[in-house]
């Protein structure tokens, strides 16, 4: 899907959002639960598919996760998790008796989770990426500021960047103090 595509639909992305947060309290299983976290995170699937429990820190309500794009192997981001996200993995890792890694299958496993939830709760169509795109979307219209969401996603391209901003309607022509 492309992104003017995605948002288009961010009123189905949000309300996904709620029936998945309710899902996974109810079940914690790892369809919903991986899907519901990549939609609240903004992570890229094989990002998820390396959480351990030690990435996961429950007193800080962080989770450090390693990036994927930066091509090195030792590059990670602690990023604060809301509370949503904490009690959903609180109760899928306990549920669950999960000791080390949080969703110990393969990456395309994970995939076939994901669009077999997205289909669920009605995002019929998505692709798992597409929950980023939608969270970065959402982020820009709630934080207007391009570099916090940079920050937040390890976006590579801030081209790209540029483009979710003028999708959203961001001005970024205009200059930010009239001075």
């Amino acid at each position: 899907m492309q992104i003017h595509e995605v948002y288009l639909n961010l009123e189905h992305y949000r309300n996904a959002m709620e029936k998945l947060y309710r899902l996974s309290w109810q079940m914690p299983v790892r369809r919903y639960v991986v899907t519901y976290l990549l939609g609240a995170t903004g992570r890229r699937i094989g990002e998820a598919a390396l959480l351990t429990t030690r990435d996961v820190d429950f007193e800080r309500s962080t989770i450090t996760w390693r990036i994927l794009k930066k091509r090195r192997p030792d590059y990670y981001v602690t990023l604060p998790m809301s509370s949503r996200v904490r009690d959903v993995l609180i109760r899928y890792i306990t549920f669950n008796a999960v000791a080390d890694r949080l969703f110990p299958v393969s990456k395309r496993q994970l995939q076939l989770d994901v669009k077999r939830a997205l289909e669920e709760v009605g995002l019929r169509g998505w692709r798992p990426h597409d929950l980023r795109h939608a969270f970065i979307l959402e982020a820009l219209l709630n934080n207007k500021t391009i570099e916090q969401v940079r920050r937040w996603t390890q976006h590579g391209s801030y081209k790209m960047l540029l483009e979710y901003a003028r999708v959203v309607g961001l001005e970024i022509d205009r200059p930010v103090v009239p001075w």
